[in-house]
């Protein structure tokens, strides 16, 4: 049974016990109206309380719904029958709270807004996260949320699918109280005993009686709208659905609510940014690994200390696993460790975290002496410089301390597995688990492997990026594996831009303008020259496509202009200031190339920085290197910020059309040389890559 139907001292509860964190899917939308209905003949309930545990109420709709809409009146018929069974629960004529817990998204929010009476658990967050799939809420979202929390309040969370915690949903009102997780159940039951009958929230309208704010909150939401992406249809429909019943009535904004989420699943936008939502669940699912069991880890190790090794050591201790640091130089260990206690205490500062939480998870970080002090843990992830040489004598100096059961990763992004696996005596439990910076925030994690790999350890590897709370892509060890071979190309092709006299700034707008969070060569400063000289080193020695790096990319390297770190990259930063100036060195160094002449156009510069990722990713394709163009788009939206209205770098060049985009790119090829040419493998669609 998804739903759960029990009374106890003069309250029925009806307990949501659907699989997938009680999605709420259409069989216990159909459960909770018979159960709704029983209760209200059941002669011992006095009052009913939804819940799903003390820990968890639900993830909201099931977005497998989805995958059943074959149009227009599918999407309003599915809408429809969320709202009329949220219908169901406010018309109930015993009183109902939701007693809520843990993250509560979407149409779970939607299912507490149709209840009488809401209640809290501490840590509870609750978001509408509807607009980041590019669809609207669809289960009278638009409706009751407004009139619960006020207008400005309720369009800020629509709109923005951002989470507020249990404390500020209490002060805006969209819980009635507050208590601890094993409360939760005693007090919902308190509330419907003490308190008064309570207003259905569709007769509440107090929070919109100010017609001024109201007139300020919805001109702002359309300027906010105005200055999205017109890609983006949903966040003007949520607007127009909010309106329409204020203005005129609840049901014609439930009606209106339903045209707008027909409207919004027909766009390419949804159907993408849906695309990828089910994509970034399927990377782990491989068949081989079936029947695999994943070792239990139980602690942990980070060897190098840096940047990267204390956002991977700060990523583990915020899975709760206990982490040995080490570093060959004593301070940068301890430079780590306060760096990580600088982001957990900002955390709890913005309410994202308990106090005693971060103390627990900092106090699982132990600061090792020596190499040692790794040789009982489970796993050890080496982030050490990226040189083969170093790595292999730090797998070496591993294999030689640590227990033969220990899993032994590495973080490179480009090396060869094969080379660095190649003195080892044990190499089957070498795998790579390739972080993006910042590594406790990025969410994608590339997992290696070579032939020789045990299917154990990559069983493991994997199990514990989901741990990670990250989205794991597997991969074969080619130098470069997916994300970083299609992302050196694009920025060496924003440099061959800037050779060429388009300006670094008019070069950056057009990533920014196709829908990247930020252009290429503002990315590169804050990743570091350094890292894309060596990078392409290691890329062009093993693909001689790729041709030469640009001459100013290669001078401001030699001139130690390396980006935000030093202060000057392709642009100049202030210090304390990230925003970009002008960098005269790179007006120098550009003059020197001697290649400026017909500056390209915005077209062009779009065409070339999109079609070197689209010409590589291919190629990753035909080597297969990735499984398949679904792992590839997975990664180059979560790892590159390849815009998720646009499906990821493969269903983009398949939605453009693979025959256009090979003309395009032997064009290209022509005109700029080999780095274009289309393999073999871009004349061939996988169906839905």
């Amino acid at each position: 049974m998804a739903v759960d139907y029990r009374v106890s001292d003069g309250v029925c509860v009806l307990r949501l016990r659907a699989p997938s964190l009680n999605a709420i899917d259409l069989e216990l939308l159909d459960q909770l109206r018979r159960a709704i209905e029983r209760a209200a003949e059941d002669g011992e309930a006095g009052g009913i309380v939804i819940t799903g545990g003390q820990r968890h109420f639900s993830s909201g709709a099931d977005v497998r719904l989805f995958e059943r809409l074959s149009g227009r009146e599918d999407a309003i018929g599915l809408s429809r029958l969320f709202q009329e069974a949220f219908q169901a629960v406010e018309d109930s004529s015993k009183p109902v709270a939701a007693a809520l817990a843990g993250h509560v998204m979407g149409g779970a929010v939607e299912l507490a807004a149709a209840c009488h009476l809401r209640v809290a658990a501490e840590g509870t967050r609750f978001s509408m996260p509807e607009v980041r799939l590019g669809i609207n809420p669809a289960a009278g979202g638009t409706q009751r949320l407004p009139r619960l929390i006020g207008l400005g309040p309720a369009l800020k969370m629509l709109l923005s699918g951002e989470a507020i915690d249990a404390a500020e949903a209490l002060a805006l009102g969209l819980v009635d109280d507050v208590c601890p997780g094993d409360q939760l159940l005693g007090r919902a039951g308190e509330l419907l005993h003490t308190r008064p009958w309570p207003r259905r929230t569709r007769e509440q309208r107090e929070k919109l009686n100010d017609a001024a704010a109201n007139a300020e909150a919805i001109a702002g939401a359309r300027r906010r709208v105005a200055a999205g992406r017109r890609e983006l249809f949903a966040p003007a429909r949520i607007v127009d659905a909010v309106v329409r019943g204020i203005e005129e009535s609840f049901e014609a904004g439930l009606a209106e609510e339903q045209r707008a989420f027909a409207d919004c699943v027909e766009t390419p936008a949804a159907q993408n940014k849906i695309y990828l939502f089910f994509a970034s669940r399927t990377t782990d699912k491989l068949p081989e690994l079936a029947e695999v069991r994943p070792r239990h880890i139980g602690s942990a190790a980070v060897v190098g200390m840096g940047t990267m090794g204390t956002g991977i050591a700060q990523a583990l201790l915020e899975a709760d696993l206990p982490v040995v640091a080490l570093d060959e130089d004593r301070a940068a260990v301890e430079r780590g460790a306060e760096r990580i206690g600088q982001s957990l205490r900002r955390r709890v500062e913005r309410g994202r975290l308990g106090a005693e939480q971060a103390e627990r998870k900092l106090g699982r970080l132990h600061r090792a002496g020596s190499w040692d002090e790794l040789g009982s843990v489970d796993l050890v992830i080496e982030s050490v410089f990226e040189d083969l040489g170093v790595k292999r004598d730090v797998l070496e100096r591993l294999e030689a301390i640590c227990s033969p059961q220990a899993i032994l990763a590495t973080n490179t992004s480009t090396l060869s597995l094969d080379e660095l696996a190649g003195g080892m005596r044990h190499p089957g439990r070498l795998v790579g688990m390739h972080f993006f910076n910042p590594a406790h925030r990025m969410p994608l994690l590339e997992v290696v492997r070579r032939q020789g790999t045990s299917p154990e350890v990559l069983a493991t590897a994997v199990a514990t990026a989901r741990r990670l709370r990250k989205t794991p892509i597997v991969v074969w060890g080619r130098e470069g594996f997916v994300a970083t071979r299609i992302f050196v190309p694009y920025v060496q092709e924003a440099f061959q831009l800037l050779e060429e006299g388009a300006v670094a700034r008019a070069i950056d707008g057009a990533a920014v303008r196709f829908g990247f969070p930020m252009g290429p060569l503002e990315l590169i400063d804050m990743t570091g020259l350094d890292i894309l000289v060596h990078s392409h080193g290691v890329l062009s020695r093993a693909f001689p496509w790729h041709g030469p790096l640009s001459a100013v990319a290669v001078g401001l390297y030699e001139r130690g202009h390396l980006g935000q770190k030093t202060g000057q990259g392709v642009y100049r930063y202030r210090p304390g200031d990230r925003t970009p100036g002008e960098n005269p060195v790179t007006a120098e160094l550009v003059a020197r190339s001697g290649r400026t002449g017909r500056v390209p156009s915005e077209g062009e510069i779009e065409d070339r920085l999109v079609l070197r990722m689209v010409a590589e990713a291919f190629r990753v394709l035909e080597e297969r290197v990735a499984r398949s163009g679904v792992d590839v788009d997975v990664a180059s939206q979560l790892g590159l910020g390849f815009p998720d209205f646009r499906g990821g770098v493969v269903r983009y060049a398949e939605q453009r059309g693979l025959e256009a985009v090979r003309a395009r790119l032997e064009e290209l090829a022509g005109e700029h040389g080999a780095r274009f040419a289309p393999c073999a493998r871009l004349t061939v669609t996988e169906g839905g890559c």
